[in-house]
């Protein structure tokens, strides 16, 4: 399976609001998800140039609405699909550089001004490598030997939710009957045909369940293809 295919078939997987809301609720932290009115999904270009090192961006961007504290703000959800085999332990500097690039764009666009702010971003790294993730999550872990406290304060900090795909059993998959658990239980199985085979029926019962079953259907099958052919 080429690795674009499978990219390609992930950013569609979540360029739909309901899997960006499985992602969420199903596997990131529920005191997140439960701020979060997933009615408000609004999807955003991912695509960009990154001026340092003239690298094209195309993740995932959305925006969702969050009630805190009885305000109402918009948080930016910044997802990173990260398919390869090895783990990549410069993930917080590209994490750092990314949102950076991501701020100055909305800025370009006119979308923020400076003087009002910058809205709060919620990074989420999505991996699907067979090894597990060892890499630091904040980039402030990074920076070795630790710096003496009157230093501390002047470093840079910036943290990724990891979502490890391959380190969720089929039995913590099975406790999320929704099209994306079933997704993460297909790509989990490996090449073994038999747990490809479970895995895949247990996706076409999610679905039949479903009550938007021809729209999830026809998503599933899509990618299905991708990561099958």
């Amino acid at each position: 399976m080429a690795t674009h295919h499978h990219d390609t078939g992930y950013k569609e997987l979540f360029s739909h609001p309901e899997f960006v809301q499985q992602l969420i609720e199903g596997f990131a932290p529920s005191d997140i998800a439960g701020l979060m009115n997933f009615a408000t999904l609004k999807k955003h270009n991912g695509h960009y140039i990154t001026p340092l090192f003239e690298e094209k961006i195309e993740d995932v961007v959305w925006s969702v609405e969050v009630t805190w504290q009885g305000m109402k703000q918009d948080v930016f959800l910044y997802i990173l699909l990260e398919f390869q085999s090895s783990v990549d332990r410069t993930m917080p500097i590209r994490l750092m550089h990314y949102v950076a690039c991501f701020y100055s764009e909305l800025l370009k666009q006119k979308a923020i001004v400076p003087r009002q702010g910058l809205p709060p971003v919620f990074p989420v790294v999505l991996y699907n490598g067979a090894k597990p993730w060892t890499a630091p999550l904040n980039i402030y872990d990074m920076i070795r030997p630790e710096p003496p406290s009157f230093l501390q304060v002047y470093q840079p900090r910036l943290r990724y939710y990891l979502v490890d795909e391959g380190r969720y059993t089929n039995e913590e998959l099975g406790l999320r009957q929704t099209p994306l658990s079933g997704v993460f239980g297909v790509e989990n199985a490996g090449e073994s045909w038999e747990a490809l085979q479970n895995a895949v029926d247990r996706v076409v019962a999610i679905i039949q369940a479903d009550p938007n079953k021809e729209r999830t259907d026809r998503i599933i099958t899509r990618w299905l293809k991708r990561h099958l052919g």
